[in-house]
């Protein structure tokens, strides 16, 4: 976990978007990579009283023996903490994600899964992603953060990579930025927006990472996404804003006529009615 991950996290508690996480699971068996200054500023900025004796280690960073993120989740009042790898490290759930997801006990068991640049060294990322999705609760938050350029495993990401994992899925968009170093341990938070991505002269950074936050708003069964899936010249879905919740989420849609929305909406689809709520039409 970078600084700017902790930075994120402590601004989801605070707002509390995260309030009904109880359970975590990350995927890889993550550790705090910033300095102890850092995150003891980032607590103060956030007004979270923490505990110093858990990261004093932190005092020599980079040198050092790393420390567990589940120190870091503890100062947040998460007791169940989990983290699954192939290397068993800190405990780890032994998951082989190139392979589907056979452990039925863990099914749908966590609040919140996080990828925090782990996935993108399994072969298989389809499946891994799968297995993400399949971890999480109903209601709970699926946490991606990867490499747009400076990578180091088998693939880099896209923004459009997110926006149709969230589209085939329902899944809420409820934060997503870009992460720029300026250095090897400092993060700048800026606007998921890629035109300002564009704008950066990419050889004065070390790299270039994305995140984004989702909310798991149904069981169904996980769907694959094509990434240009409108072969009759319509997007198969469209954005919406919920705009009664702070920051706003956004939920992809299947494309729909109003006839047809109207119809959904009567029979208590809440897609629909918010569809609807939100273009100003009264039911």
């Amino acid at each position: 976990m970078r600084i700017g991950l902790a930075n994120i996290a402590l601004e989801l508690f605070k707002s509390k978007k995260f309030n009904s996480v109880n359970t975590i699971l990350d995927m890889g068996s993550k550790e705090m990579r910033f300095s102890y200054d850092q995150i003891s500023y980032a607590f103060d900025q956030a007004g979270i009283k923490f505990n110093k004796k858990n990261f004093e280690k932190l005092k020599i960073f980079p040198k050092g023996k790393r420390i567990s993120t589940k120190y870091f989740w503890k100062e947040l009042g998460i007791k169940d903490y989990k983290c699954s790898d192939i290397n068993r490290s800190h405990d780890s759930i032994y998951l082989d994600l190139n392979k589907p997801l056979t452990d039925k006990k863990l099914l749908q068991k966590f609040d919140l899964v996080t990828d925090f640049g782990n996935n993108e060294h399994v072969f298989n990322v389809g499946e891994a992603y799968k297995s993400m999705y399949n971890l999480t609760k109903k209601n709970g938050f699926i946490w991606i953060f990867q490499s747009v350029f400076g990578g180091n495993g088998f693939f880099n990401f896209d923004a459009s990579f997110f926006e149709g994992y969230a589209a085939a899925n329902n899944l809420s968009i409820i934060h997503a930025c870009y992460l720029i170093y300026p250095s090897e341990y400092e993060q700048i938070v800026v606007p998921c927006n890629k035109n300002l991505f564009n704008a950066l002269d990419l050889t004065k950074v070390k790299g270039v990472d994305i995140s984004y936050v989702f909310r798991k708003n149904t069981n169904k069964e996980f769907n694959y996404y094509f990434q240009y899936n409108d072969n009759n010249n319509r997007k198969p879905f469209i954005p919406i804003f919920i705009n009664s919740k702070y920051p706003p989420e956004k939920l992809y849609v299947p494309t729909r006529t109003k006839k047809q929305l109207i119809k959904d909406a009567r029979k208590g689809d809440k897609v629909a009615i918010e569809w609807l709520r939100t273009t100003g039409f009264k039911i």
